[in-house]
């Protein structure tokens, strides 16, 4: 496998750590403000749930003048709550809303703020900028921010990416040319955009966990592949292996995008940037591998402990996954 060994053992090592930790360490709340009449502000409040079920926190606060007309109520939504109630502002929020609580995995909020004249209004809340004030120019919906999500993902996830290494170690050991690896992605990242797009727009559906252990094993299949000198299905045809997996991996994207949500009102560009985040860290991620085999010095007799890594988290992942599955 000439320099993709030393490449697969010392990236496989680092994607040992826990995918839980690696995977979806951070998501994102959503705060939403609209005004329903000169005085009335109905606000809706998204949390995400941590990874033991319980709700990460934020305090809102609002002007001084402002009171709250309810108690929030709560709903269940996709990998989380949302929280609803009513203001009454008489001046209106001139003075700012603000949120507090962030953490190292809650580390900001989207906030959108509806008048019922004028623009729509977008921000960030984070640690470092917990409040948010009215200006005279509005500030453009956060697409910066939903790209940045999508290159986290894509980039800490293990799961996806172990997937991404398999399919490029294969093509470093067929000794094709780039057009091969470029037509194997193309595939890869045409099948994961329309499963996205479609579950996160369309409402397509397919069981969570069904869909995990699928991705585990799309991996373990790589890695028998690697691990065999018999030209496998991987081997003789990568794009279109790459394609029906790729499917699978769009629903695990779009599980992830549910797990940070969309703001209301602003899906289309907040998905379109999510994916183009997903293309540039899994272009630059590819990129990486290349360059890092031109360098890197062969050393053969590490190559089976790479693939016993390799191997054994996706055996892992397959057998838990599936086990949840059976579990219900």
């Amino acid at each position: 496998m000439k320099g993709a060994g030393v490449a697969l053992l010392s990236l496989t090592l680092w994607l040992l750590m826990p995918a839980t930790v690696l995977g979806h360490a951070m998501d994102s709340a959503q705060w939403q403000l609209v005004q329903r009449d000169s005085e009335r502000w109905d606000s809706r409040l998204r949390l995400p749930e941590r990874a033991d079920g319980g709700l990460m926190a934020l305090t809102p606060t609002w002007p001084a003048d402002c009171e709250r007309l309810d108690e929030a109520a709560s709903q269940p939504a996709d990998e989380g709550v949302v929280l609803r109630w009513q203001l009454r502002c008489p001046q209106g929020l001139s003075a700012g809303v603000s949120l507090d609580g962030f953490s190292l995995t809650l580390p900001d909020a989207v906030l959108q703020v509806v008048p019922l004249q004028g623009p729509v209004t977008h921000a960030v809340l984070s640690r470092q900028q917990p409040r948010w004030q009215p200006t005279v120019t509005p500030t453009p919906p956060p697409a910066a921010h939903y790209l940045a999500l999508g290159v986290h993902h894509i980039l800490l996830g293990p799961d996806h990416l172990l997937f991404v290494l398999g399919l490029w170690a294969l093509w470093r050991r067929s000794g094709a040319g780039l057009s091969r690896l470029v037509a194997t992605v193309t595939a890869f990242t045409l099948a994961h955009s329309i499963t996205l797009v479609g579950a996160t727009l369309a409402g397509w559906r397919l069981p969570g966990g069904a869909v995990e252990a699928c991705i585990a094993a799309s991996i373990l299949l790589l890695a028998v592949e690697l691990a065999s000198d018999h030209r496998g299905a991987a081997q003789r045809w990568p794009a279109v292996v790459a394609f029906a997996f790729g499917l699978l991996h769009g629903f695990g994207f779009a599980g992830a995008l549910a797990d940070t949500g969309l703001p209301p009102d602003a899906r289309g560009w907040a998905l379109a940037a999510f994916n183009v985040g997903i293309e540039a860290g899994q272009l630059a991620f590819v990129l990486g591998l290349t360059v890092l085999a031109r360098w890197a010095t062969p050393a053969p007799r590490l190559v089976p402990l790479a693939l016993l890594a390799y191997g054994g988290i996706a055996a892992y992942w397959f057998i838990d996954r599936s086990a949840a599955v059976l579990h219900g």
